[in-house]
């Protein structure tokens, strides 16, 4: 457990996120479209065939301003999640709506674990926001037990905590809270006077853990989704959130204007009704996350860490290379991973994986293989 002050804010320029496929197509000197790119998590299908239909059907429409308030989107949104419109606010990506959330609400010290996902620091940090973090241990798996939230939350006069940012399944550990679990925390947050942002970008793959049913029942709760990994729009940027009626018009008071443009919402809203696209993706990543996990485990001096999303987390253990050296040698095969180190509370010797296409993994598999075991690439 530590503390960061809002006057750190040395590091934001070092955040650092994966995808980086354009830099590394220029390192390699090959094309982007040969880069096998794991260090992104974006389902291997690409976009939704419906998605791509409406953004050539809707390119004439790009002639005049966006809807600013996004009501096609948000009304089938709300429809979706059996919430009202005003309960639902668009953004560019999920991550620009993190951003101004401790900006509406004037946040003093927001809680958060680590590793998690990059920008709830970042966010925090701009904002002048102190952070207090609850490290995860790698023995126990990265699992997150609840009731160590439930003490920091109950103890929130003491330690100036006035909101907490949980990612649920956890980006990078795969970890996954159950709503059972999970329910505790925000109830006792809500009864605290305590915010609640639960950022559910890979709920996709496990929606019966989801809370955004929760929300009419706890006015602290904020549940943010995006597009980008399950619905792979990563490039148009559209995400949203989910609340009360009065927090989300908080934050909306302060949202850019035009953020969000006209082909990320029907792209977006095309998505949404490809059902059959929904189902095929969540069998190909069922399927080969456990192929991977599986192939992974069988590598010497490798400790592989369950996932219910559509990534995967591995240790390197000596004497295998760290995660630098595994980048490197897994270049000139143009494949692209990510390491743990830009993660508080990983290191140099963790690596991330995206689950792709049966052809990409047993491609990855066997470049590791070669890698990896005695005897191999030097």
């Amino acid at each position: 457990m530590y503390e960061i002050n809002p006057s750190n804010l040395d590091d934001i320029q070092h955040v650092v996120h994966g995808g980086k496929v354009f830099a590394f197509a220029r390192q390699q000197q090959c094309a982007v479209e040969d880069v096998i790119d794991f260090s992104a998590n974006i389902n291997p299908l690409g976009m939704s065939p419906k998605a791509e239909a409406a953004l050539r059907e809707n390119i004439q429409h790009l002639v005049h301003y966006p809807d600013r308030f996004c009501m096609a989107l948000r009304e089938t949104l709300a429809k979706q999640h059996r919430l009202k419109a005003g309960q639902i606010l668009i953004g560019n990506g999920s991550t620009e709506l993190i951003h101004l959330i401790p900006r509406a609400f004037g946040f003093k010290k927001i809680l958060m674990t680590a590793p998690t996902f990059s920008e709830y620091e970042t966010a925090a940090k701009l904002a002048g926001c102190a952070v207090q973090v609850l490290d995860l241990p790698a023995q126990d798996g990265f699992q997150l037990r609840p009731e160590m939230l439930i003490d920091l939350i109950h103890a929130h006069k003491t330690n100036g905590i006035d909101a907490l940012f949980l990612c649920n399944p956890n980006n990078p550990t795969g970890q996954v809270l159950t709503k059972k679990a999970l329910l505790p925390v925000i109830a006792a947050a809500f009864h605290e006077g305590i915010s609640a942002i639960v950022d559910e970008a890979f709920i996709d793959y496990t929606p019966a853990e989801s809370l955004i049913g929760e929300i009419p029942w706890y006015i602290n709760l904020i549940v943010l989704r995006n597009f980008t990994k399950f619905y792979a729009l990563p490039g148009l940027r559209i995400g949203y959130l989910a609340g009360g009626m009065h927090p989300v018009s908080q934050i909306e008071s302060i949202k850019p204007t035009w953020s969000v443009n006209h082909l990320a919402e029907v792209a977006a809203l095309a998505s949404l009704s490809d059902a059959d696209y929904v189902q095929k993706s969540l069998q190909l990543i069922e399927a080969e996350r456990d192929y991977l996990i599986e192939a992974l485990t069988q590598l010497p001096n490798l400790t592989v860490f369950p996932s219910a999303a559509n990534f995967i987390l591995f240790q390197l253990n000596k004497p295998l290379p760290d995660a630098d050296e595994l980048a490197k040698r897994l270049g000139p095969a143009k494949i692209l991973i990510r390491s743990g180190e830009s993660f508080r509370g990983l290191g140099d010797r963790f690596v991330r994986i995206a689950v792709r296409s049966h052809k990409d993994n047993a491609l990855l598999v066997a470049q590791l293989r070669t890698i990896l075991q005695p005897g191999g690439a030097a």
